[in-house]
């Protein structure tokens, strides 16, 4: 049998060389480049890409652990297309993999915390997220242009490890998405009030969803999660990178050129671990979101933690920086 395998394998294209099969379903979570040859990233026939909350039929990955997923994108030509890791999630059939069972499936309490020191701090460019989200409380008048980014959410790693000693009632309710019936977050006013001003979705209770979902991984209480993720977002604002952005308002920034600047304000190799989110509306790419590999202890400084991240995937090549309010009815 094992004969027959090789000769088989051997008159398999290049390509297919390094593949490992798997059986499932990928998730894309981000506007990412999906291409026929890791090899050759910039060859993309059609200029294909995923759109985030779609889910694909997933064949395989290049090795183990691996870096890119092959997925069937069938309106594409070719339809077998390879995206990087950090563009979805996985759920293969048969298995365990990265995505858990529903809540009806889970055990009443699931696997406690523990120590992590790698994260992806997730930050909107607020007037392009409202423009996806136009009846949520936080984007009545379309989200503001002069405040910098603001907070998505800060994601202990690795991906796949959510909700860590929450009972299954709690992950059914916020996996019904009516986070207003999540129980409060315990945190003190001070602290509320910065996470307020930082993140426009705790009008939604977007606040009670993250520390449900990722903050119980976090290895501390809500009070330090929110006030670690407050303040790196803060540092962020503070730098290059916000200029850039409310510089282009109007315009398009690249992928290289998002990277190129976190570079410039945080050290070298620091835009490798930024994934730029793109979100396609009335036939316009907006830059929704910058996904930032972190690594290191809380006290740390944001360049210091960005440095120490793992490579991330591109994610999209560039969109407009969306300026404040709608701009259609």
């Amino acid at each position: 049998m094992k004969p027959l395998l090789i000769a088989l394998f051997l008159l398999l294209p290049h390509a297919a060389l390094a593949q490992v099969p798997m059986v499932g379903a990928f998730t894309a979570e981000a506007t990412c480049a999906a291409t026929p040859s890791i090899r050759e990233p910039d060859r993309n026939p059609g200029n294909i890409a995923t759109q985030a909350g779609r889910t694909y039929e997933l064949i395989g990955r290049n090795a183990v652990p691996g870096s890119h997923y092959l997925i069937l994108i069938p309106e594409a030509e070719p339809e077998r297309r390879w995206v990087a890791y950090g563009c979805g999630r996985v759920e293969e059939d048969g298995s365990t993999g990265p995505v858990q069972a529903s809540a009806r499936e889970r055990e009443p309490a699931l696997p406690a915390k523990t120590r992590h020191d790698d994260y992806v701090l997730a930050v909107s460019w607020q007037p392009a997220f409202c423009e996806t989200r136009r009846r949520v409380s936080e984007c009545r008048g379309g989200g503001r242009d002069d405040g910098g980014f603001t907070l998505h959410g800060l994601w202990p790693q690795p991906r796949g490890r959510q909700y860590c000693g929450v009972p299954a009632r709690i992950v059914a309710v916020d996996e019904e998405g009516d986070w207003r019936n999540l129980p409060q977050v315990e945190i003190s006013p001070r602290v509320r009030a910065e996470l307020a001003a930082a993140m426009p979705g705790v009008a939604s209770s977007l606040d009670r969803h993250q520390w449900w979902k990722h903050g119980t991984c976090f290895d501390g209480e809500a009070e330090d999660y929110f006030a670690l993720s407050v303040r790196l977002l803060s540092e962020l604002n503070e730098s290059a990178v916000r200029e850039l952005f409310e510089a282009a308002i109007g315009s398009e920034l690249s992928a290289r050129e998002i990277r190129a600047v976190f570079d410039r304000a945080f050290g070298r190799g620091a835009g490798e671990r930024v994934l730029v989110d793109c979100a396609e509306i009335d036939g316009r790419r907006l830059v929704r979101e910058l996904r930032i590999a972190l690594a290191g202890r809380p006290g740390e400084a944001l360049a210091a933690m960005i440095r120490a991240g793992e490579p991330a995937a591109r994610g999209c090549r560039g969109g407009e920086v969306d300026p404040g309010g709608f701009e259609r009815g």
